[in-house]
């Protein structure tokens, strides 16, 4: 429709002509207005604010039907779509390479921190895979003359092992990379030992090969400023310092000539672990069933190892030795193993007694003819009560080396007699015994003369205790009223007797009546 004009500009002499120009408005406006809608109401729905387009168009991704898209405001989430592209036409044909990428050279890095002494570091790797053994950042050397060898068996955690001639210092770094030699060209490694002064070295290269040289471990820098310069005319490598003897040069190739081809999908890590570039189990759609047990590993030789167990009222047929079976033919079920000959019970459970409140307290022998079990009561009496040990009444307990403590033991522990005989007394002190380590009590004296008198008096030491006794012919037997103890569990000490009164004595006897007493 043509923008509204003004038909008769400054030419409203006549209301005709007026009457025309208002006519010429509402036939505009009449023709604009659709759906209902004024024309600002349909610009407002395809404008924005700032007049920049935003009609009513959306695109989606249906997973049946492929890329579609709608124009205009539905309420019913699903009209309107219109389809641009089918899934078949974005996934391409099957099978499609999507192109080549150059082979990996370098890959299946393994960081080990060695521990003390540590030789053997667990390394997955193939025969013909070349290793790239690292300690501290510094190459090493393959070969048993050197420092390392390597093997594709072996190892704890991975078939292949990397082993040191020497035993590694605990905290160095080892690092672990693999070359993929058989799947790249241009690959090559040489290890030179310098017997005088060198500093040319042959290798055979082209412009175009990438090389890293080098000097015992150490990687060097290309450049006439820095270590060393190509000769690629020459096949050469050329140091601007010569290495001296006793050096170890080595020269490797790190470029690759050759190509895989990729065919399939590449997934983004959403769908790979991105460690091991296996896709995740969780993405992928697996029924119950699907996956045969040989395929996973070790179980059929775990399966194999297994008791296999039988839940039946018959006897299980095909069995091996420890084999269980649940056998529901009996009440309670019982469960047996078979032991290469017979099902045994597993607990002898079902073959307890019946008990009842009665036997309470009660436990389970065997019977007088080894035949059955039974019940029967504890007989404690023949035992001693705990509560008696060391009571009045009771027996004795044992301290800890296995013997009586001295409070249990009685107050006296035996009984003696000293005895001495003076042939002609004088009034002086006499020492009968010395005694030591133990403790004695006096408990009586017994003395007599055979001619004459005199008195005594029991002494400890040469000094006198207690009463003093008359002696003559006639015996003089006293029990002590109050005994006189001597301690000489820590110092010795003298048992004796004191003479005074001597008249014409001759053949005194004294008798002294001791008890060993509990220190």
């Amino acid at each position: 429709m043509a923008r509204i004009r003004q038909q008769y500009p400054q030419n409203y002499g006549s209301s005709g002509n007026i009457n025309t120009e208002f006519e010429n408005v509402i036939r505009y406006l009449n023709a604009a207005e659709l759906g209902n809608s004024t024309v600002g109401e349909l610009l407002q729905k395809i404008f924005d604010a700032d007049g920049n387009f935003d009609g009513p168009i959306e695109l989606r991704k249906d997973s049946a039907a492929g890329i579609q898209y709608r124009v205009g405001e539905y309420t019913d989430p699903e009209s309107g779509w219109v389809t641009l592209a089918t899934l078949a036409e974005l996934r391409g044909e099957s099978g499609q390479d999507v192109g080549e990428i150059g082979a990996p050279i370098i890959f299946g890095r393994v960081d080990y921190t060695a521990t003390s002494a540590q030789t053997d570091f667990d390394y997955a790797h193939e025969t013909t895979d070349e290793i790239l053994v690292y300690v501290d950042g510094v190459l090493q050397r393959e070969g048993a003359t050197h420092d390392y060898t390597t093997s594709d068996t072996g190892g704890s955690a991975s078939a292949g092992v990397v082993t040191f001639n020497s035993g590694r210092t605990a905290g160095e770094i080892v690092a672990l990379f693999k070359i993929r030699a058989t799947a790249i060209t241009g690959y090559t490694r040489t290890d030179a030992d310098t017997v005088n002064a060198q500093a040319v070295f042959p290798f055979v290269f082209n412009e175009d090969t990438k090389l890293q040289v080098y000097k015992n471990g150490i990687l060097q820098r290309e450049g006439g400023a820095n270590d060393y310069t190509l000769q690629p005319a020459n096949n050469t490598v050329t140091f601007t310092t010569a290495v001296p003897s006793g050096n170890v040069v080595t020269i490797l190739t790190v470029e690759n000539t050759s190509v895989q081809a990729v065919t399939g999908m590449m997934f983004e890590e959403n769908y790979v672990d991105t460690a091991s570039g296996l896709i995740r189990f969780d993405k992928i759609t697996i029924a119950n069933g699907d996956i045969a047990q040989a395929k996973v590993s070790d179980l059929v030789t775990d399966l194999g190892s297994k008791a296999k167990l039988t839940v039946s009222s018959s006897t299980p047929v095909t069995v091996a030795t420890g084999d269980l079976w649940h056998d529901t033919s009996v009440t309670p079920n019982q469960l047996k193993f078979y032991d290469g000959t017979q099902w045994l019970r597993t607990s002898p459970d079902s073959s307890l007694p019946t008990f009842t409140t009665s036997n309470s307290g009660q436990f389970v022998k065997v019977n007088g003819t080894g035949t059955a079990l039974e019940y029967g009561t504890v007989d404690l009496s023949s035992v001693v009560p705990v509560t008696q040990k060391g009571a009045a009444n009771g027996v004795a307990s044992l301290d800890s080396s296995g013997r009586l403590p001295s409070s249990q033991l009685p107050e006296v522990l035996s009984s003696d007699s000293l005895y001495l005989n003076v042939a002609t007394p004088s009034a002086q002190n006499y020492a009968i015994k010395r005694i030591y380590r133990q403790k004695l009590r006096v408990d009586g004296i017994s003395i007599q003369t055979t001619s004459g008198t005199c008195t005594v008096q029991i002494s400890f030491d040469g000094v006198g205790y207690g009463s003093t006794f008359s002696a003559s012919s006639v015996v003089n037997e006293s029990v002590l009223g109050t005994p006189l103890e001597i301690d000489a569990t820590t110092v010795s000490h003298e048992i004796g007797f004191l003479v005074t009164n001597v008249s014409s004595t001759s053949q005194l006897e004294v008798t002294l009546a001791v008890s060993v007493v509990a220190s």
